[in-house]
């Protein structure tokens, strides 16, 4: 079954590239970047690209504690309405130009924000022009969930990879996020937080995963369909040195 959807997906050709074994596995930002942290140097400058309300920084310092932490985010944001914290301090801008120097942050963070981002193809070249070369974006995107919190784009697998891109980055890898089915239902009932542990593994992913150990689907193509999927979906890029 799974093996028929396929043959009749021609995109998987476009994404076969960024969908490699561990792209199998339901992933969370945050997960992912305790995945990659240990392989980092110390003393890192990061930055949380719509930062929000700042409780990144409190992420970041479990699981890398000697980076220097930066967040960034527009005003008027209903998020950093909401900010209530004095223990750091956050720098604001207009939403396309970043206020910092060329070649300046190893790692560039952005959880659950360029949907919001009312002009991503001008946002992500000062993306690519902050980060130092050898340097990882990583971010998690809507994909089928439903307008939420000013959201303004959805981004498709396809597209993202096309905007990230042509921003002069290299995606290397997308995961899936929790499926759409889960995320819509959590949404309805208004978000409860018994509800969190589906972002780290949700119904319709499990299913997918029996279905396709049972089919004897390569991971690849397993990770692919649960992409068709998914409500939110994760991925890493890197700024190639010249």
């Amino acid at each position: 079954m799974l093996k028929r959807f396929i043959k009749r997906q021609d995109v998987y050709q476009s994404l076969e590239q960024f969908i490699v074994p561990s792209s199998l596995k339901q992933s969370t930002v945050a997960s992912w970047l305790a995945e990659i942290i240990p392989n980092q140097n110390h003393n890192l400058h990061v930055l949380d690209l719509g930062c929000g309300e700042g409780d990144s920084v409190d992420m970041f310092k479990r699981v890398m504690p000697s980076a220097l932490w930066h967040g960034v985010d527009i005003e008027s944001s209903p998020e950093v309405q909401r900010r209530t914290r004095r223990d750091i301090s956050f720098d604001t801008f207009d939403g396309i130009n970043l206020p910092y120097g060329d070649n300046f942050f190893d790692i560039i963070y952005t959880n659950q924000v360029l949907e919001h981002v009312r002009y991503p193809d001008r946002l992500l070249p000062h993306v690519a022009r902050t980060l130092k070369p050898g340097g990882l974006f990583i971010g998690g995107v809507s994909y089928l969930e439903p307008y939420h919190s000013r959201s303004i784009f959805n981004f498709t697998p396809y597209g993202l990879s096309c905007v990230i891109e042509g921003a002069g980055l290299k995606l290397l890898e997308i995961r899936p996020g929790i499926d759409a089915f889960s995320l819509i239902t959590r949404q309805i009932l208004g978000g409860p937080r018994i509800l969190d542990f589906l972002f780290n593994i949700s119904p319709l992913n499990v299913v997918i995963g029996l279905i396709g150990a049972v089919t004897m689907l390569p991971p690849a193509m397993t990770a692919f369909v649960k992409l068709q999927y998914c409500g939110q979906f994760c991925f890493l890029a890197t700024k190639v040195a010249e």
